[in-house]
């Protein structure tokens, strides 16, 4: 597992945004440019409101010796997560997170499952996210969670518990000397599930409502690929992170029990 300094990397990778060009004129909204990219594999458009982030699809749905593919994770950075992730992510997390900054959004708090069941809601700004390919030579945009289904056919579709995301910024945690970005360390830029057990520990970046456990045990439905939706392995992907109205968010933070 690599560990990343995340305010050290936050900072730098905000400075390095700013260039070329004065600092001081960066917060004009009349001088800045309509399209950046910041950092490697990210591209924050201003116009669009989005975050345009270059990635692949990391797991092979086409593999007959392990037909079930169990996704957790909508958008992974680093490779920590790549098996179970539908998006694996040519950027790092801390840059993510750095370019939803550039937007002018600010985090709110990642959820958590506390070990006697507790669920708790991510908090934020609105986010839509959604995956970009090309298939017969036409660039198709969809929504992530059409391209996942639950194992048991008789549980509800992920699109049909109608997902909602937010910029939960995910957190920062000392070990010792350094201070570790969770999403960066655990890979979890964008989450299907939620993997904090306490509040103010949480580890997505862009957290989902509602919250869902990765333990199985929870009673909360395990999520397979769906081969027909999936693209092939390696198919590049772009995953956009898309601010809705300013004055919207979702999630609550609420304590909730059970699914």
């Amino acid at each position: 597992m690599r560990l990343i300094h995340a305010l050290p990397c936050l900072l730098v990778a905000l400075a390095a945004a700013g260039q070329p060009g004065d600092q001081a004129a960066a917060g004009r909204a009349d001088e800045k440019p309509e399209r950046i990219q910041p950092f490697p594999g990210v591209t924050v458009d201003h116009a669009l409101r989005q975050v345009e982030i270059e990635g692949f699809v990391p797991v092979d749905v086409n593999q007959s010796e392990t037909p079930e593919v169990i996704i957790e994770v909508i958008g992974e950075s680093g490779g920590v997560r790549d098996f179970e992730a539908l998006v694996g992510l040519h950027a790092e997390a801390t840059h993510v997170h750095a370019a939803l900054l550039l937007l002018g959004l600010q985090p709110g708090q990642p959820g958590a499952i506390r070990i006697e069941g507790q669920r708790i809601e991510p908090t934020g700004p609105a986010i839509e996210v959604r995956v970009v390919y090309e298939r017969d030579g036409d660039m198709i945009e969809e929504d992530p969670a059409e391209w996942v289904v639950p194992r048991d056919p008789e549980c509800a579709g992920l699109a049909d518990r109608s997902p909602r995301f937010v910029f939960a910024g995910s957190t920062t945690q000392s070990f010792g000397q350094q201070s570790v970005y969770m999403a960066a360390a655990e890979g979890v830029v964008v989450g299907l599930c939620t993997f904090g057990t306490e509040p103010g520990r949480g580890v997505e970046t862009v957290g989902m409502v509602p919250v869902l456990s990765p333990d199985t045990a929870s009673g909360d439905p395990i999520w397979l690929a769906d081969p027909d939706r999936v693209p092939p392995f390696d198919t590049p992907v772009t995953l956009l992170l898309r601010a809705t109205d300013p004055d919207e968010t979702s999630g609550s933070g609420a304590d909730r029990q059970g699914k």
